[in-house]
C-alpha cells in the first residue's frame, strides 16, 4: 500500500470529482426481499471464499450485496476494497462514503481508516463528504435497512477472535427482509461481474 503522504494528491482530486458526481437526485427506495436466512449467511461465507481464492470481482459483487442491506462487515469490505482497487476500480472517495457507513455502528476498527482518510481532507472537503456520508448512511444505514448489529468475541483452542460485528436483518416468519441495492450500486455490481468472467 502507498504511504498517506503519496495518497493526499489523489485523494483531493477524488474527493473533489466525487463531490460534483454526488450532487445528482436522491433515487427511490428499492425495497426489500425476503432470503431465506441460510443463504443469507452462505453469501457472506462466499464472498470471504471468493476473495481469498482471488476472484475480487465475484468477492466485491457479493459484499456488496450485503453492504446494501446494511452489513456493517461488508460496507467496511466494500471501503477496503474501493481503497486499494481490489475487485472494482480504485476510488478513495467511495472508499471513505462505505467506510463512514461502516462507522455508524461505533466500532473502533471501522472508523480507524476513514479517521486516517479525514487527516487528509481540506475542512471544505471533510464538510461535503460529512454530507455525502450521511446520505449513504440514510440509505444504507441500520435505521434504513432494518438490521441489528451487535459486538461478538469468540475463543476456541484454536482462535480467539476479538470483537466482530454480526448484523442480522429484520425476519419476516421465517424469512430474513433484506434491501435491495439502489440502481447505482447495481450498476457497479453487475459491471464487476461481467468483467469477472
Amino acid at each position: 500500500m502507498r504511504p498517506m503522504r503519496s495518497l493526499a494528491g489523489a485523494l483531493l482530486f477524488l474527493l473533489s470529482a466525487a463531490a460534483l458526481a454526488q450532487t445528482s437526485p436522491k433515487e427511490a427506495s428499492p425495497g426489500f426481499e425476503e432470503i431465506d436466512p441460510v443463504v443469507y449467511d452462505a453469501l457472506f461465507v462466499d464472498a470471504v471464499q471468493a476473495h481469498h481464492a482471488g476472484h475480487k470481482g465475484q468477492a466485491f459483487a457479493k459484499f456488496m450485496r450485503l453492504a446494501c442491506a446494511g452489513d456493517k462487515a461488508a460496507q467496511e469490505q466494500i471501503g477496503q476494497m474501493y481503497l486499494v482497487g481490489e475487485g472494482v476500480y480504485q476510488n478513495t472517495a467511495m472508499a471513505y462514503l462505505w467506510l463512514k457507513t461502516a462507522a455508524e455502528f461505533n466500532f473502533g476498527d471501522y472508523r480507524t481508516l476513514a479517521k486516517k482518510i479525514e487527516k487528509v481532507m481540506k475542512p471544505e472537503q471533510a464538510k461535503r463528504f460529512n454530507e455525502l456520508a450521511d446520505e449513504m448512511i440514510a440509505q444504507y444505514g441500520q435505521r434504513a435497512t432494518n438490521v441489528t448489529c451487535s459486538t461478538h468475541s469468540s475463543s476456541t483452542f484454536s482462535s480467539n477472535i476479538k470483537g466482530t460485528v454480526v448484523c442480522s436483518p429484520k425476519r419476516s416468519g421465517g424469512m430474513l427482509l433484506v434491501q435491495r441495492c439502489y440502481d447505482s450500486e447495481l450498476g457497479v455490481v453487475k459491471s464487476v461481474l461481467e468483467n469477472s468472467r
